[in-house]
């Protein structure tokens, strides 16, 4: 397994592992979150596997929470951080819930920004299988394009593909999968159960932020997920979509600020 990463910040301070989305993201897309606690913060953005410049796998069951997460669990073993803050958005926020739920002593606190411990709606399970062919037929842009629509709307792509260089780097990295493996990761996006339930076991602090016009999670899931982990604190992005830490991301920046002072770090 090779994972790819970067890294911001001060060495000696807190950690804080930030992951991407799944689907279409890496690390890339999340470095900006950050940056204005780079003074005050070790910042660590792994590409999870199948995702960036980390290794691709042919198979639904390599690419499962337990899979991901232990990549990174043995990352920061190599990097000497036992434990560090998780978070992240939609995918990666999911995944650091898992975290805390399967390894509490390697997780300090989470930010869970759009985590979804949720099986896909119906309505994005049907919207895989119309699209599925155009991975099946290695048209990735055009599945990259769809993607970006049905996630941040059609504004989100026109200002991604006013950055030429920028897009064609992102496509460039979907096509160093295989078609077998970018199934693979794709599938198990669309076929994971509900594990809900299981964040009632979260004993850390978490924050939930979730906006207010995503569509899955709604902003009712993400007061669900809230009201199951013990003490965690909700915030919803008026006007926010799936991804509210890059539309409105000074509020969401000022959040994590004040979770990051109340926590100590």
């Amino acid at each position: 397994m090779r994972l790819h990463w970067r890294e911001a910040g001060d060495p000696a301070k807190p950690a804080i592992v930030w992951i991407h989305g799944g689907s279409v993201e890496d690390s890339s897309f999340m470095v900006a979150d950050l940056d204005r606690f780079f003074e005050r913060v070790r910042a660590l953005f792994p590409d999870t596997r199948g995702h960036g410049l980390s290794s691709t796998f042919e198979r639904v069951e390599d690419y499962g929470y337990p899979q991901k997460a232990g990549d990174v669990l043995l990352w920061l073993d190599a990097l000497g951080v036992e434990r560090a803050v998780w978070g992240g958005a939609s995918m990666g926020a999911a995944l650091s819930l898992w975290a805390a739920i399967h390894a509490p002593e390697r997780v300090r606190a989470v930010i869970s920004i759009s985590g979804p411990p949720y099986e896909p709606l119906g309505a994005d399970k049907a919207w895989w299988r119309a699209h599925r062919p155009l991975v099946e037929s290695g048209r990735v842009a055009e599945y990259f394009d769809a993607n970006v629509r049905l996630r941040m709307g059609d504004d989100a792509l026109a200002r991604f593909k006013a950055r030429p260089e920028r897009y064609a780097e992102t496509i460039e990295r979907l096509r160093r999968h295989s078609t077998a493996s970018l199934l693979a990761l794709l599938d198990e996006t669309y076929s994971r159960p509900e594990w809900l339930a299981d964040c009632a076991r979260i004993r850390c602090p978490v924050l939930v932020v979730g906006g207010s016009e995503d569509h899955f999670p709604t902003a009712e899931m993400s007061r669900r997920v809230s009201a199951t982990i013990p003490g965690a604190r909700l915030h919803i992005i008026e006007g926010g979509g799936h991804f509210p830490n890059r539309t409105h991301r000074t509020e969401v920046q000022s959040k994590i600020a004040a979770f990051l002072h109340e926590i100590g770090v």
